[in-house]
């Protein structure tokens, strides 16, 4: 082979390992090169961990509080049949979790199981007091004294609409009537902001003069148009054995599923 040959051949390979080497490229860049997301299990972008914080809408685990239980107890309705309630805190103003998962465990006075652990699950919005509440409850023969209540998975927390750090939804006109019968109590639901909402749970607490509960209940409401009202009831088949001094109307409105 001439010497100009081998000059020929040497330009046809450089010109050809440039050519691979920019198709390469933008193979690379098109098919391999994908660019950071939420959701990729990476800590990359402006992440604090793996796809949280920053420009992600999780947070992550050490820049949340932890949900504070403050008080969980086991109400009678009727017969064998019973109700529960967990009074929880949030602290966090602009995280909620969207679904984490609990349990209630009732006991008698002889610290024996009082029926199948309770179980569910449900939302926690930002900076709320709020209560969980399940009914009913079987105990079989065996009269409740005390429950716990505990939460079963880690909580994923979720940044929240700024509007959700104030309450969105309010109560008025409380009344309690028939208290040495059949106690009836309703209330009135506002909702003064711009928004519409829906599937509003309203948990009513009911406590007495030494600031326990006495009671409770909850109901639901389909759909609460912005500047409206709505009236809830809730019922109970006997008398309490004690004098309610204060109630507590929580409406629980979930960040997560409002349009």
């Amino acid at each position: 082979m001439d010497y100009a040959t081998r000059k020929k051949l040497g330009c046809i390979g450089i010109i050809t390992v440039v050519i691979a080497t920019v198709l390469g490229y933008f193979v690379y860049k098109t098919f391999f090169n994908v660019a950071p997301t939420c959701f990729d299990g990476k800590q990359n972008q402006n992440e604090r961990c793996i796809d949280g914080g920053g420009v992600c809408a999780r947070v992550c685990p050490m820049d949340a509080k932890t949900i504070v239980p403050r008080w969980s107890r086991v109400f009678h309705t009727t017969g064998d049949v019973w109700s529960v309630l967990a009074y929880v805190e949030n602290q966090n103003v602009t995280a909620g979790v969207q679904k984490i998962n609990y349990e209630f465990r009732v006991y008698d006075s002889e610290n024996i199981l009082a029926g199948e652990p309770i179980t569910g699950s449900t939302f926690v919005g930002p900076n709320e007091r709020t209560a969980i509440f399940e009914s009913p409850v079987k105990t079989g023969n065996r009269t409740p004294t005390a429950v716990f209540f505990k939460f079963t998975t880690a909580p994923d927390w979720m940044t929240t609409d700024k509007k959700y750090t104030i309450p969105q939804l309010g109560s008025a006109n409380t009344v309690l009537t028939d208290i040495e019968k059949s106690p009836k109590l309703s209330a009135d639901i506002i909702n003064n902001t711009l928004y519409d909402y829906s599937s509003v749970e309203v948990v009513a607490i009911l406590y007495g003069d030494d600031g326990n509960a006495l009671n409770a209940s909850s109901t639901f409401i389909d759909s609460l148009p912005q500047q409206s009202t709505q009236k809830v009831y809730f019922t109970w088949p006997s008398k309490f054995d004690k004098p309610v001094t204060k109630i507590e109307i929580i409406p629980r409105l979930n960040p997560f599923v409002q349009k």
